[in-house]
């Protein structure tokens, strides 16, 4: 058995943790919603369980070591110091999962989840973060600070002991038993919310990380209680059967086509001020003034462009790597392919989705050095293999710009549009409330640059005569937010708002009059708009979920990796499709308000129609969709 002051030193420095942990929790909730008195004391139950929790298996391993040394035999000593070492280390490691989740949720408002998962697992994930060196040394500097205050917290309670002070055994075990029961309590609220739907309920639920997703429906039904939530929605995955039918062609356009892409690039970069050399082509060209990605991340974008398809698809066609069609025409007609980007193509999953089966060859990226120089440096080399073409046969350019990722990066001696900017991102230093205009700058700034090497590669492009020859295509793969709705960045999960879903779209088709066009567009239009442009004639909707870009579509639909909406002029319908998480309509109004409770409600009922075909048509390329 421990020495009485190892016992009492791991009883007080773990109850001095456990109070850590609820403070740490209390972080979360002021950014979570929490609209009633029940949701507030379920919100106060489950901080006070969930501390609890996760600090019960450092505990138990813990007495699980003290009790294994005392059987070896070990000397008190060694087995103190041990003992405290585990004790020390479980309880940071803890500490620092939860204020890292925090730090996470207060920028982004989403936990730790799968996607934080496949972002740090994934070759070039974290790189895509595009922390700044200030950054690693702040997180570097906090977790110095947190592993030193849990440290002088056990060597003060150590010394403490030597008092012999603490709450007694027979209290320590009234205090657990009490929380189980509260656990228990807490756990059947949440299930019955998800059960019926009780949404104050779960979104102050959003405040706990790393919480169970608890539930209890045959219960509830054996008591005969009605379950008036939705069921949940599985629409993610099934062997793949697309395209469907062959891609015929008529007369095939020999034309080389160039696709550029601007990370985060919003529609409001596309001005004479921020973007002169894009805008100036634009007037050359087609410029598509409301046009929306099929998503608000890069991967669901990319996807939307080039498949034409919803996000549903992604996680299928990315497991069984199936090509899009656009890409398969490419291969088919003998183009040479010149594949660029500032970031990588293992994050997101490119080399297995829009560039499977493309030679590594054909791929070139960049992922060492500021963003703004392997910009620079990919559009030289893009120019290069324009140069170096095989003139005899067609040629495909990809170009992904990553100056517009956070932290949005430019040259230091460019022709500033901001000057305003906000010299030095340190994430975990930031303060969005004060910086975010400094921020924004920065971004402004970074999309002058894009612009600067686009007039560069459009110069060469004229100076050798080709732009009779050749298609080109300038977009973003998605938005980016600034506080406008309450976000900083993309990818805020369920609610796709205006600024994180519509981009800019310049289209030059050879032969084609300039024009404005001013109806709503969307990313899934553009494989089938190329595609008939370049001569296939089988229909758009044999190998997409879309019609070409002089169609106006009733609606569109955007994704992100759990969730999806239905956008159209006047409303926006949103929903989970993976089953990841307890299904429920969110509704907004065309400048994204949230609607009241029965507006919500009749919209959905209205709508019924138009979402049994988006959940329809985002299994029509599966074999064997999972419901």
């Amino acid at each position: 058995m421990p020495d009485s002051r190892t016992r009492l030193t791991l009883r007080n420095y773990f109850a001095v943790t456990y109070l850590a942990i609820c403070l740490a929790i209390g972080l979360f909730w002021p950014l979570v919603t929490v609209d009633s008195p029940a949701a507030a004391l379920f919100l106060v139950a489950a901080t006070a369980t969930y501390a609890a929790l996760y600090l019960l298996p450092v505990i138990v391993l813990s007495v699980l070591l003290v009790r294994g040394l005392a059987w070896l035999q070990v000397s008190p000593g060694w087995s103190r110091a041990a003992t405290y070492l585990l004790a020390f280390l479980g309880s940071s490691a803890v500490l620092l999962a939860i204020y890292a989740d925090y730090r996470l949720f207060a920028l982004y408002q989403y936990h730790f989840n799968g996607f934080v998962w496949n972002l740090l697992t994934t070759p070039g994930g974290v790189a895509a973060l595009g922390a700044t060196a200030a950054t690693e040394r702040s997180i570097a500097l906090q977790v110095a600070l947190l592993l030193l205050a849990s440290g002088s917290a056990l060597w003060l309670t150590h010394r403490l002991a030597s008092l012999g002070r603490s709450y007694s055994g027979r209290a320590a075990a009234l205090f657990m038993i009490g929380l189980v029961l509260l656990f228990t309590v807490e756990e059947l609220a949440y299930a019955h919310s998800t059960y019926t739907g009780h949404e104050e309920v779960l979104a102050a639920a959003d405040a706990i990380p790393f919480r169970l997703d608890t539930g209890a429906k045959k219960l509830f039904k054996s008591l005969g209680m009605e379950r008036t939530a939705t069921s949940r929605l599985r629409l993610a995955g099934g062997a793949v059967d697309y395209p469907q039918g062959r891609l015929a062609t008529g007369t095939v356009k020999k034309m080389n086509v160039i696709m550029l892409v601007g990370e985060s690039f919003r529609w409001d970069l596309l001005s004479p001020e921020v973007t002169p050399n894009l805008w100036r082509f634009s007037q050359r060209g087609m410029r598509y003034t409301q046009h929306y990605s099929g998503g608000n991340r890069t991967r669901m974008g990319l996807f939307s462009m080039f498949y034409g398809l919803y996000a549903p698809y992604w996680y299928s066609f990315q497991r069984q790597r199936v090509a899009p069609a656009l890409m398969n025409f490419m291969r088919q007609q003998n183009y040479q392919i010149a594949a660029h980007t500032s970031q990588s193509f293992n994050y997101p999953e490119l080399r297995d989705t829009v560039f499977a089966g493309v030679p590594e060859s054909e791929l070139q990226e960049l992922q060492q050095g500021e963003p703004w120089r392997r910009d620079t440096q990919n559009v030289s080399d893009l120019i290069g293999k324009i140069d170096r073409r095989d003139t005899q046969r067609p040629f495909f350019g990809f170009m992904f710009f990553e100056s517009t990722h956070a932290p949005y990066d430019f040259p230091a001696d460019q022709e500033l549009v901001r000057r305003d900017y906000l010299k030095e991102m340190n994430y975990v230093k930031l303060d969005l409330a004060d910086n975010i205009d400094g921020i924004h700058a920065r971004y402004i700034n970074a999309a002058h640059h894009i612009d600067r090497e686009f007039g560069r590669l459009l110069a060469h492009l004229e100076a050798e005569k080709l732009l009779d020859s050749t298609v080109i295509l300038f977009t973003g793969d998605h938005g980016e937010e600034f506080m406008e709705k309450g976000h900083w960045g993309h990818g805020h999960g369920s609610t796709f708002p205006e600024e994180q879903i519509r981009v800019p779209l310049v289209l030059w088709l050879p032969g084609q009059a300039p024009q404005v066009v001013a109806h709503r567009t969307s990313h899934l239009q553009i494989a089938p708009s190329l595609l008939a442009y370049l001569g296939v004639s089988a229909p758009a909707r044999s190998y997409s979920s879309a019609e070409p870009l002089a169609v106006e579509m009733p609606y569109h639909v955007v994704g992100e990796y759990d969730h999806m909406g239905i956008v159209d002029a006047g409303n926006k319908i949103t929903f989970p499709y993976t089953g990841s998480t307890y299904f429920r309509y969110g509704t907004f109004d065309a400048a994204d308000h949230p609607l009241t409770r029965d507006a919500g409600r009749q919209l959905v009922a209205a709508q019924q129609a138009r979402l049994a075909e988006v959940v329809a048509e985002s299994g029509r390329f599966l074999q064997a969709p999972a419901r």
